[in-house]
């Protein structure tokens, strides 16, 4: 028996080379699923609606003094098209945090719901903080559709409010949400049903500001 001890052979480096292109190529794949799934959220194949216009400025108009006049609404994401800045406006705060999207087919944060609506979320405020949500379904509305969505809403424990509404047929009511309230505008504006709502307040006016920022996010003519 030979008296040399044996060893282990080592990799060549061509084997090496392989193994750290398989590597990358695995790396690569993974990174393209990712990027890819990201675009395809806000994908213009996903809209259903025409374009929106200009990403607007700060405001805080009353809805009663807003022309909706043959406005024409665009069915897909307008988060982007919220800052933070215009809901604090609207809302009469002084803060408000990034708006969070969501969109057909995901959960509604905070829920187990799954969404068949474009819809935005943003919490305002300081100590008594509250959240402005908006929300538009993915495909068009007819009327007989929308007035049968308006008598709904209006049930049980809500109490219709006597303002402006944002559609035709439109519905605005105060609800009771656990130990506070919540008001929301739900209406038909063209073939497109909208609602906005704003959490811890029965003031329909500051909640008609809200939607007035949501309505031109999503303008489209």
């Amino acid at each position: 028996m030979s008296s040399r001890r044996r060893t282990t052979p080592r990799p060549g480096r061509g084997r090496v080379t392989v193994v750290l292109l398989a590597v990358v190529a695995v790396v690569v794949t993974a990174l393209a699923i990712v990027l890819g799934r990201a675009v395809l959220v806000d994908a213009p194949a996903d809209r259903t609606g025409p374009a929106a216009t200009p990403a607007p400025g700060a405001s805080a108009t009353p809805l009663a003094d807003y022309d909706r006049e043959g406005m024409t609404l665009a069915r897909g994401p307008f988060c982007g098209r919220i800052s933070a800045e215009s809901a604090a406006l609207a809302l009469g705060v002084d803060a408000a945090e990034d708006p969070v999207a969501w969109r057909p087919g995901m959960k509604v944060p905070g829920t187990e719901s799954v969404a068949n609506e474009w819809g935005c979320s943003i919490t305002a405020g300081g100590t008594e903080r509250t959240t402005a949500s908006a929300w538009v379904f993915g495909t068009p509305v007819g009327e007989p559709l929308a007035r049968s969505w308006a008598r709904e809403t209006g049930r049980g424990d809500c109490t219709r409010k006597d303002v402006p509404e944002i559609g035709a047929p439109g519905v605005v009511v105060t609800c009771p949400d656990g130990r506070d309230k919540h008001t929301t505008y739900q209406g038909l504006v063209g073939d497109t049903w909208l609602a906005c709502r704003v959490s811890g307040t029965g003031d329909a006016e500051r909640v008609g500001r809200w939607c007035v920022v949501v309505l031109e996010a999503l303008r489209a003519d």
